[in-house]
């Protein structure tokens, strides 16, 4: 039995081996976004949608919603698919929009369901709490509660898209009160008239048993008036 016990490891080797396990686990997590156990999912499907017509900006200028579109995920185990809605509102170079206030909604089927990060509503850009939105950078990957290939968190594609989400200074944008099947944004834009083309992008990421579609809308609101643009799209299966 004595040289049973001689042939044991030492107990400070364990220990050692204990805490470099552990360190190198650490490590790992620390020198990646994605949380572990995730997995990274491909838009396998996507469908372009058609720019909205153009509407004249009362004082002059135009608006138009512009290389919008929808992207899609396999379906998991339990029929559920991720789908991403993508647009930009180009406003026209020095359109009458100084002060004014710009609402975009993506609206869908009202059975598909909101996408979360693990900390809000997967839609980007966040509301930047009075601050100017371009201090937010477009994440590479967004991670989002879904149960694929048996982990829980699935890592998506985003600045494909778009890599930031405003083209001008000085604009804060926010989020209105939730309502099913609808994400919408606040834009505040500053005063004057933008010196070059003005692009607002915004994306939101949901999922669905039914084929993904959605109808995308923004209007501008001045002392002049306002002005509205839309455009709608669904996934063409199989593209």
């Amino acid at each position: 039995m004595a040289e049973t016990r001689d042939n044991r490891p030492p107990r400070g080797a364990l220990a050692v081996i204990a805490v470099g396990l552990i360190a190198t686990i650490v490590a790992a997590w620390l020198s990646t976004d994605k949380p572990l156990g995730a997995v990274e999912l491909a838009w396998d499907e996507k469908s372009p949608i058609a720019d909205s017509r153009p509407a004249a900006i009362p004082g002059g200028g135009g608006m138009q919603i512009v290389d919008a579109g929808i992207r899609a995920s396999e379906p998991n185990d339990s029929g559920y698919q991720l789908f991403r809605v993508v647009a930009i509102l180009k406003i026209d170079a020095h359109s009458a929009v100084g002060q004014g206030r710009v609402n975009c909604a993506i609206r869908v089927n009202r059975r598909t369901i909101a996408t979360k990060t693990p900390n809000s509503r997967a839609s980007f850009p966040r509301s930047s709490s009075g601050e100017d939105v371009a201090k937010q950078g477009v994440p590479e990957q967004v991670q989002v509660e879904f149960n694929s290939h048996g982990a829980e968190i699935a890592s998506v594609d985003l600045n494909d898209a778009f890599t930031r989400y405003t083209t001008g200074p000085g604009i804060v944008v926010s989020w209105p009160p939730y309502r099913v099947g609808l994400q919408a944004w606040q834009w505040g834009l500053p005063d004057g008239r933008p010196q070059e083309t003005l692009e607002l992008g915004f994306a939101s990421i949901w999922r669905t048993t039914v084929s993904p579609s959605t109808h995308i809308g923004c209007t501008v609101k001045t002392a002049s008036g306002g002005a509205t643009v839309r455009t709608a799209g669904a996934l063409d299966q199989g593209s």
